[in-house]
């Protein structure tokens, strides 16, 4: 039983850590019900910018009773950005695992966590404006890489940043504070 201990300290660590940032989200965004809360209005600008850098511009409405914010794209209406598009939720649980995960260097978590969730606005942009173009030209296949291949995609990407964080933590300190003289 001794030798799963770190385990199990791991898993109600990150446990504890996700239930409380969803609790917090959670909290967050019923105080904005029934309209679009900020951060996603704050998501739904960035990806006003980013099409717009990539030559693609698309307008944003914001409805006073709706929890979305319309994105038109060519003249028509395109997505609709809710809560759960806006990345936070993935956001949660990639800080979750980091902070839970004890290693030999957690001080990295300071500008780990900041690379790791900027890493994801910035994957989630693309997987919106993504969308946007597939549900122009390819509205059919729309369900499919939302839902799916999406979703899958994104997790993947976090996945691959939480086995960065492992290999970070089990690194010599060496490796970590200079990996061009090994």
């Amino acid at each position: 039983m001794e030798s799963f201990k770190p385990t199990i300290l791991f898993l109600v660590r990150f446990g504890v850590l996700y239930g409380l940032g969803s609790i917090f989200y959670s909290l967050y965004i019923s105080h904005y019900d029934p309209l679009a809360d900020p951060l996603t209005i704050f998501v739904s600008e960035n990806l006003r910018v980013f099409m717009s850098i990539i030559g693609q511009p698309i307008s944003l409405e914001l409805d006073v009773d709706m929890p979305f914010v319309l994105v038109t794209y060519k003249d028509l209406p395109s997505v609709s950005v809710f809560e759960g598009c806006n990345g936070v939720a993935v956001m949660i649980l990639f800080i979750a695992f980091v902070l839970a995960f004890r290693g030999r260097n957690n001080k990295a978590a300071l500008w780990f966590i900041p690379l790791g969730l900027l890493s994801i606005h910035l994957f989630n942009l693309i997987r919106l404006a993504l969308l946007i173009i597939i549900n122009y030209y390819q509205s059919n296949l729309f369900h499919f890489y939302h839902k799916f291949l999406f979703t899958g995609v994104i997790y993947l990407f976090v996945l691959l940043f939480w086995v960065g964080w492992v290999r970070l933590q089990k690194a010599p300190d060496s490796e970590i504070l200079n990996p061009s003289e090994q």
